[in-house]
């Protein structure tokens, strides 16, 4: 998450400097967000099926639930990054868990707080009706405690959708249990292949389980074992962008890393199966191939920070998306079922035209709530959070 200065000419030495933020990443956060919302906002909300228009456009956008595989491209990059930058500090335990209190807790525990307010004075009064926003069996101090998704899996259900996507956070948080002391006592020319190892770990976990546990299918999506592919591919990237000899490596052979990167392109319509993300087919290689996807654009942008996508991700309301992007994923879901509940008299499907305008304001509080969050209060406490220095 820092800045870009130009390469030297006729060199192919990295551009990226880590002591600041990286503009581009703000902006693969954006478009990270953007494919949740359309998600959760249009593709999951279509009642059509095909022949109606509208059908074909549900269908085709089942793979839209690897957003979340950017997501952890992305952090596992950041953190790998930021890791290794500072793995001989005195301050390096202290000091990242302070920052990563500081910026993941307090909006997730408001987040939880206004949940809970939300339970307790609109599902109260009204009761059953409401019980496919809030009901849940999961027990509550699971969300607390970031061990929602090992229930998850041990119930097979991703529990009420106004909660049920902070399972994705729960994994997060696991990983930053792991990854400090990883590239803190591992040899650092051996991470490598540590991150490898992650990478080819996940999808046998995910066979095992689909294989072993063929009745709880969830459990390969929600667990950290089985997602580390794309946390793990992240935090090779990381470390190749820091390596000269593996950086240079990288920027003259950009035209290979295009063809890998169309060639994913054209695998896709074949992991698009109905029952996305729980066939066999998307659990052995599905979450593989989208992850490498990613990690390709991801590498295609900072390897040429000039080019076309990372002028893209330069823009600056792309930028200020990624931004507030933490903010967006906790409430949009929740703002959307109460807006929809609201103006259009029902739950999450889109049943006329006229919904699509109950979305647009949907959407357009989602983001005044975030923009307004993080200037007002997770900024300030992200600003004093680096108070603490490695």
């Amino acid at each position: 998450m820092r800045g870009i200065v130009p390469p030297q000419k006729h060199s192919f030495q990295s551009p990226l400097n880590f002591s600041r933020r990286i503009p581009e990443l703000d902006g693969l956060r954006g478009v990270a967000i953007i494919v949740f919302l359309f998600f959760h906002y249009i593709r999951e909300a279509i009642a059509a099926r095909p022949p109606e228009l509208l059908g074909y456009l549900h269908e085709s956008t089942r793979l839209l639930w690897s957003g979340v595989d950017l997501f952890f491209v992305i952090s596992g990059f950041l953190i790998a990054g930021i890791l290794l930058d500072v793995r001989d500090s005195p301050n390096y335990f202290a000091t990242f868990y302070i920052r990563r209190f500081c910026r993941i807790f307090p909006i997730y525990f408001l987040f939880l707080g206004i949940v809970g307010l939300a339970y307790r004075y609109v599902f109260g009064p009204v009761g059953a009706p409401l019980n496919w926003i809030f009901y849940t069996n999961l027990p509550p101090y699971s969300f607390f405690s970031f061990t929602q998704n090992i229930w998850m899996a041990k119930v097979n259900i991703l529990g009420p959708p106004i909660l049920g996507i902070t399972w994705s956070l729960a994994i997060e948080e696991q990983f930053y249990l792991v990854l400090p002391a990883i590239i803190r006592f591992v040899r650092r020319s051996a991470l490598p292949y540590v991150f490898i190892a992650g990478i080819v770990i996940a999808p046998l976990v995910r066979i095992f389980i689909a294989a072993r546990y063929p009745s709880h299918g969830w459990a390969t999506y929600v667990l950290l074992p089985c997602r580390m592919d794309s946390l793990f591919l992240g935090a090779l990237c990381a470390y190749w962008v820091r390596e000269p000899g593996l950086w240079n490596g990288l920027a003259k052979h950009r035209e290979t890393m295009w063809l890998v990167f169309f060639a994913l392109i054209l695998g896709m319509p074949a992991l698009n199966n109905r029952g996305v993300p729980l066939t066999f087919l998307y659990v052995t290689f599905g979450y593989g191939w989208m992850s490498l996807f990613y990690s390709t654009f991801l590498m295609l942008t900072l390897t040429n920070t000039p080019g076309v996508f990372g002028r893209i991700m330069r823009w600056n309301w792309l930028a200020r998306l990624g931004e507030i992007g933490y903010c967006v994923y906790l409430f949009h879901v929740g703002i959307y079922i109460f807006c929809m509940l609201l103006l259009a008299g029902h739950g999450w499907r889109l049943a006329s035209w006229s919904d699509f305008g109950v979305t647009l304001i949907a959407l357009a509080i989602t983001l005044g709530f975030a923009k307004l969050s993080w200037k007002y209060f997770e900024k300030p406490i992200v600003k004093w959070g680096h108070r603490w220095h490695y």
